[in-house]
């Protein structure tokens, strides 16, 4: 039986290989995945962690099982990635696409209600953007990754 030094030193660096291989597997691979976090980049991040959580306490037979499966949820998302570039119809599918909230100045109710959003929280948004009232605004837009965008009318 390994003494308990000889289990956290697998331990240790089981841990360090890990996050030596996902800084440099997310630099090389996943910069998208951190610079625009849509529904997909989320999943992404939360696999990546479920992905490696055994190899990093469970000893040093699964470090190569949690590395394999990190890697191929980076490559899936970056095959997935160029996928949505090249065609519109899945991209809006898994993606979404932007949702005009407030045109001229005026909500678009059906929109507001796919978007799953309230007035007050469409209100808040364009408070935390500067704004105090929608007749100043041409567009309000609800983006892919969540946030709210506001271009003054002109």
């Amino acid at each position: 039986m390994p003494s308990m030094l000889a289990v956290v030193a697998v331990s240790v660096g089981q841990t360090l290989v890990i996050f030596v291989f996902l800084i440099l597997a997310l630099r090389v691979i996943g910069r998208q995945v951190m610079a625009q976090l849509t529904l997909i980049g989320y999943l992404v991040i939360a696999l990546l962690g479920s992905a490696v959580e055994s190899s990093l306490y469970a000893g040093s037979a699964l470090l190569a099982a949690g590395l394999a499966a990190a890697a191929t949820i980076l490559v899936a998302d970056k095959t997935l990635s160029a996928l949505t570039q090249r065609s519109s119809r899945l991209r809006a599918l898994l993606i979404g696409s932007p949702i005009v909230l407030v045109h001229d100045g005026q909500v678009v109710p059906e929109h507001l209600r796919r978007s799953r959003l309230s007035y007050n929280d469409l209100m808040s948004a364009v408070r935390l953007r500067g704004y105090d009232r929608l007749d100043k605004l041409r567009y309000v837009v609800l983006e892919v990754d969540g946030s709210v965008s506001v271009i003054e009318g002109g």
